[in-house]
């Protein structure tokens, strides 16, 4: 009971580190693209017809409330800005002692590619999630997994997922998750 209790206290503190697990660090400066030869801006991959993350105006738009209706009721998403991503998070509603805690997030990153999702102690796998490039990563300390999905060169969407039970689980849970709601609601391209 009281590893329950210290479960339940700790993992919304460690939620938030674990859900910017794929974060990269940043660089001071405004962002522009370089010239081209005849002196006019290039057009980015992650801007140009659907590439990238750009078109992507709410991320809670990409996972809703029926997406995750096996896996218990949620409370309403709370969609902010993290560590420079764009983020939607689901935390299951908790009735009783013994239900088991489950956070989801969705974070979209203009600025990062798939090839920079961070190894956070359980190595980094490459995926294929409905023909999409993809990388795996999951957390054994704060109990999670991070499923970065490529969205253009360089920007993709993070699936999240953090349980109080195993890493294996929620790398299950993301990988389902992103095949058959996120992944689907991604720009092609």
């Amino acid at each position: 009971m009281t590893k329950l209790l210290l479960i339940r206290a700790v993992l919304p503190l460690v939620a938030g580190g674990a859900l910017l697990a794929g974060c990269t660090s940043t660089q001071p400066g405004t962002a522009s693209p370089a010239p081209s030869a005849s002196g006019a801006p290039t057009q980015s991959s992650s801007s140009a017809g659907g590439g990238g993350t750009q078109s992507i105006t709410d991320p809670c738009s990409l996972l809703e409330m029926g997406d995750l209706s096996s896996y218990g009721q949620f409370n309403q998403p709370e969609s902010k800005t993290l560590g420079g991503a764009r983020s939607c998070k689901y935390q299951r509603k908790i009735a009783s002692a013994s239900d088991a805690t489950m956070m989801i997030g969705v974070n979209v990153r203009d600025d990062a590619s798939v090839d920079q999702v961070r190894d956070t102690g359980g190595g980094v796998a490459d995926k294929d999630i409905n023909g999409r490039r993809a990388k795996e990563a999951p957390d054994a300390a704060a109990v999670g997994c991070t499923l970065g999905l490529a969205v253009g060169d360089s920007s993709r969407v993070d699936v999240a997922v953090l349980l109080d039970s195993s890493s294996n689980e929620a790398c299950q849970i993301a990988e389902t998750v992103a095949k058959a709601a996120v992944e689907p609601r991604l720009p092609k391209g």
